[in-house]
C-alpha cells in the first residue's frame, strides 16, 4: 500500500510540474505576441504623402489635393 501511495504522489507531482511548464510556455508566448502587436502598432505609419502647390508652395495631400484658398489655385476647392 505504501508503494502505491508513493507512486500516486510521484505521478501527481509529475503532472503538476508538466502543467506548470505548459502554463509558463503559454504565458511567454502570449507576452511575445502582445509585444509583437505593440511593435507593429508603433511601426504603422500615419504619414501622408504630400505635394507642393505650384502657386503658393504649400504642402497638400497628394491623394486628394484641395484648393489653397488662392484664386489662381490649380486644385479644386474642398467639399
Amino acid at each position: 500500500m505504501k508503494y502505491l501511495l508513493f507512486i500516486v504522489i510521484v505521478v501527481f507531482i509529475w503532472y503538476a510540474m508538466r502543467w506548470a511548464q505548459q502554463a509558463e510556455v503559454a504565458r511567454r508566448l502570449n507576452e511575445e505576441r502582445s509585444k509583437d502587436r505593440r511593435t507593429t502598432q508603433k511601426r504603422t505609419s500615419r504619414a501622408v504623402e504630400t505635394i507642393i502647390c505650384s502657386h503658393c508652395r504649400a504642402y497638400i495631400p497628394a491623394n486628394s489635393p484641395t484648393a489653397c484658398n488662392r484664386g489662381d489655385c490649380p486644385y479644386p476647392a474642398a467639399g
